[in-house]
C-alpha cells in the first residue's frame, strides 16, 4: 500500500509541477488543435464568432484583431433560432490548400445541433469562406449531438472527423478532404445512451489507436467536474477498450481539464487543453502538457522546461526543394495515378509541390502528396540504386517509410527504411522535371532538401 500511495504521489507531482509558464491572453475553452501558419501559432476556442488568440513561442499570448465570423453565415439563425452568436469548439486542419475551421452552434443542453466548417488560404491573413453544415442533429436523445468536432489524419493520409457528446455517443466519419464534408457515413465507436461522453479527439502511436474523451460537466468554473479519458483501439473505428484516467478532476490549481487537441512538432506531442484555474476564481485557460507513450498507453506530463525538439520533424504539410537545384519535389504531370514518379520541378505553389508528413511514433513518417493524397513509394519494393521513386496508394509497407537526419544546418535527407537508400536527384541533375531516384548516402547537394510550408 504504501508504494501504491507512493507511485500516486510521484503522479499527481509530474501532472502538477509546472515549469513551462504561459503569459499574456491565456483564456480558452475547448480549445481546438493548435496550428500553426509560417512564424505562429493560432488557438481556436469557444467565443462570439470564433474567438482565437496568436503566439510566436507558444509561451507568450494575443487576442486575435477579429473573430473569424463578424456576420454569421445565413444557415444558422434556421438551424438555431435563437443563436447567440457563441461558436462552441472549433478545431482547424490543413487540406487541398486552405486551412478548414470545423465548428458547432447549438442551444445548451439539446441535441438540436450542428457542425458547420470553413475555409481560409492563410490563417495569418484569414479571408474565410463558410461552406455549410458538415453534420447535424435535430434534437432526439438518441442521436449523436452534432457538436465538438475534432480533426484527424491518418497514416494513409486520410483524414477522419470525431465528434459528439451525451445523447446518442461519440460518431467517427472520414471526411473529403476537397470539399471538407463527409466523405464516409457515421459510425458510432463509444457511449450513447445519455453517457457524460463529449470532446473527443484521436492520437495514434505504432498500431494503436487512442480515443480520448471528457467526463462529467464542463462549464461550471471551480464546480467542473471534468476529467479526460483514453481508451485504444487496433482499428480507427474501434472497438475502443482498457478505459484509463488520463486527466483527473483536479490536480493542484488545475481544475476540470477538458478538450485534448496535440501539436506534433519536432517529434515531441504538446498537448493542448483548458481548466479552469483554482488561484484566479475558475477562470478557463490554456495549458500543455507534453505527451509520451510507455507500455503502449499515453502519458502526460507538466514536468517540462521549454517546447524544444524531440529530434523529429513537425507534422503537417511541407514542400522539400533540391539544395543543388532549388526545385521543388512533386509528382509528375500532377497526376493522381499510381505509379507516377516524383520528379523535381520549379517551385509554383501547386498542390503536387507539396507534401503531408505524418509521424509514426518511431522515428518513421508517411509522406502524402498535396494533390493526389497517394504515398511517397520506393517503387517495386526496390532494395536497388537508381529505383524511381513514385507515388502508391499508402498500403503500409516499410518501402512507404521515411526517416531523416540533417547533414547540413537548414537541410535533410530522406532515408527508405526498406532499402536503407536516400532521395537523390537522378544525375546530379539541375533540369525541370529531372527524375528522383534512390541512392547510396554520401550527402552530396543532390541529396539535401531544404523544408518550408507552402
Amino acid at each position: 500500500m504504501k508504494r501504491l500511495l507512493a507511485a500516486l504521489c510521484l503522479m499527481a507531482l509530474a501532472l502538477a509541477s509546472h515549469a513551462v509558464t504561459l503569459s499574456g491572453v491565456q483564456n480558452a475553452h475547448d480549445p481546438g488543435t493548435v496550428t500553426k501558419d509560417g512564424d505562429t501559432y493560432f488557438n481556436f476556442t469557444t467565443g462570439t464568432g470564433i474567438w482565437y488568440s496568436t503566439s510566436k513561442d507558444l509561451l507568450s499570448w494575443s487576442a486575435g484583431p477579429a473573430p473569424v465570423f463578424t456576420t454569421y453565415p445565413s444557415w444558422i439563425a434556421n438551424k438555431i433560432p435563437n443563436f447567440s452568436g457563441s461558436f462552441w469548439a472549433p478545431d482547424v486542419i490543413h487540406m487541398n490548400g486552405y486551412y478548414y475551421l470545423y465548428y458547432s452552434v447549438s442551444t445548451f443542453g439539446t441535441s438540436s445541433s450542428a457542425i458547420g466548417v470553413a475555409r481560409s488560404a492563410s490563417l495569418k491573413n484569414p479571408a474565410w469562406t463558410d461552406l455549410g453544415i458538415v453534420v447535424e442533429s435535430f434534437g432526439g436523445a438518441g442521436e449523436i449531438n452534432a457538436i465538438d468536432p475534432a480533426l484527424y489524419r491518418d497514416h494513409d493520409g486520410k483524414v477522419y472527423m470525431t465528434y459528439g457528446s451525451f445523447f446518442g455517443g461519440i460518431g467517427i466519419a472520414e471526411i473529403n478532404q476537397g470539399t471538407g464534408k463527409l466523405a464516409s457515413s457515421v459510425s458510432t465507436i463509444l457511449g450513447g445512451g445519455g453517457k457524460d461522453m463529449e470532446a473527443p479527439y484521436i492520437t495514434r502511436d505504432g498500431n494503436y489507436y487512442y480515443l480520448w474523451v471528457n467526463r462529467g460537466a464542463c462549464c461550471k468554473g471551480v464546480d467542473s467536474t471534468y476529467y479526460v479519458e483514453v481508451q485504444r483501439a487496433t482499428s480507427i473505428t474501434g472497438p475502443y477498450s482498457g478505459t484509463r484516467t488520463a486527466l483527473p478532476n483536479v490536480d493542484g490549481r488545475y481544475k476540470g481539464p477538458g478538450h485534448i487537441g496535440v501539436l506534433k512538432q519536432d517529434g515531441c506531442n504538446w498537448t493542448s487543453i483548458h481548466y479552469y484555474d483554482l488561484n484566479d476564481n475558475g477562470n478557463a485557460k490554456l495549458d500543455f502538457l507534453k505527451m509520451t507513450y510507455s507500455g503502449g498507453w499515453p502519458v502526460l506530463t507538466r514536468n517540462f522546461t521549454a517546447f524544444d525538439s524531440c529530434g523529429g520533424i513537425s507534422d503537417g504539410p511541407w514542400v522539400f526543394k533540391s539544395r543543388l537545384s532549388g526545385k521543388a519535389l512533386a509528382v509528375a504531370g500532377a497526376s493522381t495515378s499510381n505509379g507516377a514518379w516524383v520528379q523535381q520541378q520549379t517551385y509554383t505553389g501547386a498542390k503536387n509541390q507539396y507534401w503531408y508528413l505524418i509521424g509514426h511514433g518511431d522515428g518513421q513518417y508517411s509522406i502524402i502528396n498535396g494533390n493526389s493524397l497517394l504515398s511517397m513509394d520506393n517503387y517495386d519494393n526496390s532494395t536497388t540504386a537508381g529505383t524511381n521513386i513514385a507515388q502508391w496508394s499508402y498500403w503500409a509497407g516499410i518501402g512507404q517509410h521515411w526517416s531523416f537526419a540533417s547533414p547540413a544546418a537548414g537541410y535533410v535527407t530522406v532515408k527508405n527504411l526498406l532499402s536503407g537508400y536516400v532521395l537523390d536527384v537522378q544525375n546530379k541533375s539541375t533540369a525541370e522535371n529531372a527524375q528522383i531516384i534512390q541512392w547510396t548516402l554520401n550527402n552530396g547537394s543532390n541529396q539535401q532538401w531544404s523544408m518550408s510550408r507552402p
